[in-house]
């Protein structure tokens, strides 16, 4: 019974204060998580921000990629090359929109996660913007920068422009954000599940 005095004081009902210690600790990891999201946001805003305010920063990469400029000769390549120069506009139009939408989208999600960490079910639904941002960061860097940049294009071959480095990066980037926030929600659950012993709800 609460309240009831012992050999030290009060008695806490069993399993309270483990689950309090529990929910602390997931609150705190919800935080961590949120913060991560926050930061991965913040430098794809940064990367937005820089080629629109100085767009000849990466427009000769983007068309050096696509026409195969930096390519030895006879690579057996040549076939894939892009030349037209609206192509390469439309291409870097989109790259820059994915990297505004990955971090607007991050951003949003990571804030809203930090004001509603205290509530698990509050800052899973914020989870979902975060996942949806997070996919449109693997769209560009990973499916744009890697699969087609990369190996469409042969841009691992190229001895003048080559983004493989920079783009498996901010992949590794993406990825680590989203396996942390899936992590969170999954442990999260698990602790405040009633199978869990010494849970109470």
């Amino acid at each position: 019974m609460e309240g009831q005095a012992g050999p030290e004081g009060p008695v806490e009902p069993a399993g309270r204060g483990k689950g309090a210690d529990a929910d602390a600790l997931w609150r705190h990891a919800r935080a961590v998580s949120s913060c991560v999201t926050v930061m991965t946001a913040l430098y794809f805003l940064v990367v937005a921000f820089d080629n629109l305010t100085n767009p000849a920063s990466n427009w000769e990469f983007v068309k050096g990629v696509l026409s195969g400029d930096g390519m030895a000769e006879g690579n057996g390549f040549e076939w894939r090359e892009i030349h037209a120069t609206w192509f390469a506009a439309v291409v870097y139009a989109v790259v820059i929109a994915g990297e505004t939408a990955a971090g607007v989208l991050l951003l949003h999600g990571g804030a809203c996660g930090l004001l509603r960490r205290a509530r698990s079910a509050a800052w899973e639904r914020a989870q979902r913007t975060v996942l949806a941002g997070g996919v449109v960061g693997l769209l560009i860097f990973f499916l744009g920068f890697v699969v087609i940049g990369g190996n469409w294009f042969a841009m691992y071959l190229n001895d003048k422009w080559n983004g493989m480095d920079p783009a498996f990066q901010n992949t590794v980037v993406v990825l680590f954000t989203l396996v942390l926030s899936l992590l969170v929600s999954a442990g999260g659950r698990l602790a405040t599940s009633p199978s869990v012993p010494g849970r109470t709800r």
